[in-house]
């Protein structure tokens, strides 16, 4: 029998062929490469921002450079092409394919991370300590680390005693698992926890031990996370704290010890029905635990002991269920919030009878959801229903594998994978009829997703020639779709391509999206196998509100989720809009044509004398707003903005279109006067003052930065009153600006008396106050008094007596500079008060703000060396010397000159310090509470007090963050500084800026006179009496305009032009005070309201007009379109074009509103 040999002749051939770039990116290179061969790297920015909706970073010169020189790096290794700087068409292929600089979705954390724990998806894990199976596997530290190593940052570990009931074991109870030692565990928390975030680690701890044993826990959790660890305040939080303020911080999260001895018996009883209770075990393992269960707290005799309270003061977040059912486990508690654990088949349960408790309970509380016992495997669940309920931690077995799992790892992808991503506001809001998200109710398609696959390529990198099939290249296709709400979810697949490392599908998808917020990308890949079962050549899941439009390079993963070295697709992302961004203008009102009908004789045009008739008669505007000659302008300006032929600038006359453009410009016809028209020769004391507080702040009150800048931007506003804290250096020879006893850091004082003397006059020609709070030796106030006169020269006004009987007025203060502080002889006085009271412990609040009515040092603590109460200390606070004798050297004589107008507080409480004094006048400053408790008290004496002298009012120590209070309380009772922090934000600085729009914005608004007078018995106003509307305000809103120029087309909804609607009310008197609202009128960058409010007014003299416009959003919050106050005796009767404002209280450049006023 002779030798023969066999082999194989392969028909098809394994070689690689690198294919062409897609016909997109040969059209992309073309258009935006000037020559079509070399794209630059200006050009392949202009690529990124315009094609790529790119911006920022991603979009700059720099990052375009970058690209450039990495491409070129990496793919040519000769000098001409490194010194080339230009990408060719390959060159930018490969850069589009390449998944570390062109990937589909960005790298960092963008989300919120201010908001409290409940707001956020938690990437979760369960028994974390397993490296397999439920049942048999062996307990490690290293499934910990892997898991950390990936983002988790929820850790779970199951808590046993050892036989001899001496050491703590982590196991998967009452199964075969091996255990492993807890400190090992802690120890690889320890070393991992923030090696993939810095946001925070929460251990949910599941213990069976005794009161011993736990507090050993306690001893090694405190030992080895040390400073790591947070431990709260308060045994319960009202509102959990925030991922931003606990970065690299552990937290501990399991149920008080004391729940366990109450449950002891509870749960033996239920073991015997094999009934899964909120501690997840999983199983009752009957056969292999007997009927052993957890022996908290009971010793050999059957008598409990008590519980390890060190163990109870490490938990951060409390876990529980309490006493009843489902429903009542679903209660959300005012007080106090907790973490609740259900198993999946308990949340399907409870999203079937109580769905909106559900949602309700996780916008407060914790809520967690864990694998079924049965999932033996390591198998998990689908992940979405928890997610579409709010539930934030939907923890998962990590060390297992499939769809889930892979859902789970695309979830946290999101917000640069930190393991916390931000829930939509949809889940966190209540509708108007108290509703919440209902994921089975039939929303619409908010937007479509359309996604075209171009190409793959890389798996003759990762896998073995033969893997796919022994005998030819690969049938690759790939099967696209979403994951999410139920009316969501939908899969397709590409066509399969034969015989090809590297296939080019070119095929395009379109998804329509109910709820995108929640959305999943799904792809997966697959080599097509006749005979046998299709191949897995890689997946993905990416979350779709994360994915970068423009055309991307996807990288695939395995089946656990690890990504290949070379695997990928390139895809090109877009959305596609079911409802048109296209902006219509509106035609004019019904008012707006009548009124031009009845004003213009032939109906066609209006000639400047018919706009000065109307201005006039429908307007009611004076006689130069209604002039012959204003009407003359106003034509000219509104032909030259509107039209640029010859025939129309000589027809001098308005079209209808013209009319309507004329009463719609915020310059032209605006609501309120630009002008000062109050009278101004009355003295400082009949004027509210536009006053700041800390004026050299630029931030917050305890960290921030000081400088004159937010001094010159006040002054420029219009602000007339700016405060400076004065306080020595380190070496007592320099005067720094600074807000004491903080960690603010200081500005030099020549720098913020500089900025005073530029800026003081920009806005407005009348008097600036600078309110002095010093903590000065005589030599330096005196050195103070020098710079202060040769930096202001003639502006300083400084006045003939020390006391003045009468404050001067504004008129004759035109263009000069007063300081007002305590006289320097005051401050020993004043210290022997302080020490009086804080002995007596009188004072309610550390805050210097709160009683010390004139000194508004808002320090949180004091220095305690600065407290003593030696003689030295004492002379050193009150402003004068001590010598090495020990004698005390008198205050700054020409220091004390300077003060125009002399602040302080006489002996006594708060009745003796608003006395009128007959023969001089002063400042009182009052903290806002102190002020409450003022005109609760003594409303009358508050009242009388500003009617002749000046009441400053400033915020409360404890607004750190420079917010501000409500400034009505004040300007009611006369006080004419109510000082604010202007660097804040906010409705109470929107009002102030309201305020301050009257008399034409100078800063000095003259109070109502029945804030100046006295009745017959000597009454004063009360703000409380129950008086008649003496007029009504008629204000109706007919449209807006201007958004489309002011914001981007997606700024409001990403989807469809905005659903705007119109808050107005009141702010004032009590009895004033109401807003309404406007219908939402939808997918209108111009609405249309024609809406009338009426409102009675009481006190007309001090309302203010509120305006704010909103775009409606049903799944998310509100978006904030403008605002604008004004003050209601200002408004121009007629039909006005009402600017709006940013939150800031900056004018937007276009955004408007067309209304009209009318007193009736």
């Amino acid at each position: 029998m002779g030798n023969y040999r066999v082999c194989w002749g392969f028909t098809r051939k394994f070689k690689i062929s690198e294919a062409e770039p897609p016909t997109d990116v040969k059209e992309a290179f073309k258009k935006y490469s000037g020559d079509g061969i070399h794209m630059t790297a200006d050009q392949l920015r202009r690529f990124l921002e315009e094609y790529q909706g790119d911006d920022g970073h991603y979009a700059s010169i720099s990052e375009a450079e970058r690209i450039v020189e990495q491409i070129l790096h990496k793919r040519h290794h000769l000098p001409k092409f490194m010194n080339r700087k230009a990408l060719s068409l390959e060159d930018f292929h490969h850069y589009l394919f390449n998944t570390d600089l062109n990937p589909p979705i960005r790298s960092q954390v963008h989300q919120d991370m201010t908001a409290p724990l409940s707001h956020y998806f938690i990437y979760t894990g369960h028994n974390s300590y397993l490296t397999g199976n439920q049942l048999s596997s062996n307990c490690s530290e290293v499934p910990i680390i892997k898991a950390l190593k990936g983002g988790v940052r929820v850790i779970e570990l199951d808590l046993w005693p050892n036989s001899s009931k001496n050491t703590v074991h982590v196991l998967h109870g009452r199964t075969l698992t091996s255990p492993v030692d807890l400190l090992r565990c802690l120890k690889a928390i320890k070393d991992y926890a923030f090696v993939a975030s810095p946001y925070p680690v929460i251990i949910t701890l599941e213990d069976h031990l005794t009161p011993d044993l736990q507090a050993k826990v306690a001893q090694m959790v405190t030992d080895t996370f040390g400073s790591m660890l947070f431990c709260p305040e308060l045994e319960i939080f009202e509102e959990l704290p925030t991922p931003e303020s606990l970065k690299y911080r552990i937290l501990i999260s399991t149920k008080p010890p004391k729940e366990y001895i109450t449950e002891h018996h509870h749960k033996r009883s239920n073991s015997r029905k094999c009934r899964i209770s909120d501690n997840d075990d999983g199983v009752c393992y009957m056969l292999l635990s007997g009927n052993d269960r957890s022996d908290h707290g009971v010793d050999n005799d059957g008598k409990q002991s008590p519980s390890s309270p060190v163990y109870k003061q490490l938990i951060a977040i409390h876990a529980g269920k309490p006493k009843g059912g489902l429903k009542d486990a679903l209660k959300v508690e005012n007080d106090k919030v907790g973490r609740l654990s259900l198993a999946e088949q308990a949340l399907e349960k409870a999203v079937e009878n109580y769905g909106h408790d559900v949602v309700r309970f996780s916008q407060k509380n914790i809520l967690r959801i864990y694998p079924k016992g049965t999932r033996i495997t390591s198998s998990n669940y689908k992940p979405l229903i928890g997610w579409l309920h709010g539930a934030q931690m939907v923890a998962f077995n990590m060390q297992g594998y499939g769809r889930s799992l892979w859902l789970m790892h695309g979830m946290f992808r999101s917000n640069g994978g930190c393991g916390y991503v931000k829930k939509p506001d949809f889940l966190m809001k209540h509708g108007p009829m108290n509703e919440v998200f209902n994921r089975k109710a039939k929303l619409p398609a908010k937007t479509s997703l359309k996604v075209n696959i171009y190409m793959g390529d890389g798996w003759h990198l990762d896998f073995k020639k033969t893997h796919f099939d022994k005998y030819s290249p690969p049938d690759f296709y790939t099967r696209i779709g979403i994951a999410g709400a139920p009316v969501d979810k939908k899969m397709k697949r590409t066509k399969i391509k034969e015989d090809k490392w590297t296939p080019v599908w070119n095929e395009e998808f379109i998804f329509p999206l109910a709820v995108p917020e929640l959305a999943l990308l799904r792809i997966e890949v697959h080599g097509y196998n006749m005979s046998e079962k299709d191949g897995f050549a890689g997946q993905i899941c990416l979350p779709v509100s994360e994915l970068r439009p423009g055309i991307r390079a996807v990288p695939l993963c395995n089946r656990k989720g690890d990504q290949y070295t070379a695997a990928r697709l390139l895809m090109r992302v877009c959305w596609c809009f079911t409802r048109k961004f296209k902006v219509s203008e509106a035609e004019p009102p019904i008012d707006v044509k009548e009124a031009f009908k009845k004003y213009s004789d032939d109906g066609i045009h209006m000639t400047p004398d018919q706009l000065r008739r109307f201005l006039e008669e429908s307007q009611g505007d004076d006689q130069h707003d209604g002039s012959s000659s204003e009407a003359e302008r106003i034509v000219e300006q509104i032909l030259h903005k509107r039209h640029h032929l010859p025939k129309f600038m000589n027809r001098k006359a308005l079209s209808l279109e013209d009319f309507h453009h004329f009463l719609f410009s915020v310059d032209l016809n605006p609501p309120i006067k630009s002008q000062v028209h109050h009278d101004m020769t009355a003295p400082l004391s009949h004027y509210f003052i536009y006053t700041g507080h800390n004026s050299y702040l630029t931030g917050n009150q305890l960290s921030s930065n000081c400088s004159e800048i937010p001094i010159i931007k006040a002054l420029k506003r219009g602000v007339r009153a700016i405060e400076l804290d004065l306080w020595p250096n380190s070496s007592k020879n320099k005067v720094r600006v600074l807000h004491g006893r903080t960690l603010t850091s200081p500005v030099d004082l020549m720098r913020c008396l500089k900025a005073i003397k530029d800026y003081a006059f920009t806005a407005s020609p009348y008097p600036v106050i600078i309110t002095l709070e010093d903590h000065l030796t005589p030599d330096l106030q005196a050195k103070v008094a020098q710079m202060i006169t040769e930096t202001f020269g003639s502006m300083l006004y400084l006045p003939e007596s020390e006391n003045l009987e009468e404050l001067p007025t504004p008129e004759s203060l035109k263009y000069r500079i007063l300081i007002s502080t305590k006289p320097p002889k005051e401050y020993l006085e004043v210290e022997d008060d302080k020490k009086s009271i804080s002995r007596k412990s009188s004072i309610s609040d550390t805050n210097n703000d709160e009683e010390d009515d004139d000194d508004d040092d808002d320090s949180s603590s004091e220095d305690p060396s600065k407290h003593g109460s030696s003689y030295e200390e004492k002379c050193f606070k009150s402003g004068c010397d001590v010598d090495i004798d020990g004698k005390v050297s008198p205050p700054s004589p020409v220091y004390k000159r300077l003060i125009a107008i002399h602040a302080g507080k006489p002996k006594g409480g708060l009745k003796d310090a608003l006395k009128v004094e007959k023969d001089k006048v002063r400042r009182l400053s009052l903290a806002e509470k102190a002020l409450e408790k003022a005109v609760e008290n003594h409303r009358q004496d508050v009242v009388k007090f500003s009617q002749k002298n000046i009441l400053r009012i400033y915020p409360k120590g404890t607004r750190i963050t420079s917010s501000n209070y409500k400034p009505l309380i004040g300007w009611l009772h006369g006080a004419q500084m109510v000082a604010f922090n202007m660097q804040g934000y906010g409705r109470s600085l929107w009002l102030m800026h309201g305020m301050f729009r009257a008399n034409g914005g100078c800063g000095y608004v003259k109070k109502p006179d029945f804030l100046m007078k006295e009745g017959p018995t000597n009454e004063v106003f009360n703000r409380k009496s129950k008086l008649p509307p003496k007029t009504t305000l008629k204000v109706k809103i007919y449209m807006g305009d201007g958004w489309h120029l002011d914001f981007k087309k997606t700024h409001f909804d990403k989807y469809s032009p905005p659903d705007f609607y119109t808050t107005v009310g009141i702010a004032g008197a009590p009895v004033d005070k109401k807003m309404k609202r406007t219908k939402i009128k939808e997918d209108k960058w111009t609405p249309v309201w024609n809406e009338e409010f009426m409102f009675p007014l009481v006190v007309p003299e001090l309302a203010l007009l509120r305006v704010e416009v909103h775009d409606y959003n049903m799944s998310e919050k509100d978006d904030f379109a403008g605002q604008i106050c004004l003050p209601v005796c200002e408004l121009r009767p007629g039909i006005r074009a009402v600017p709006l404002c940013n939150r800031k209280g900056s004018q937007y450049t276009s955004a408007r509103l067309l209304m009209r006023f009318e007193f009736m």
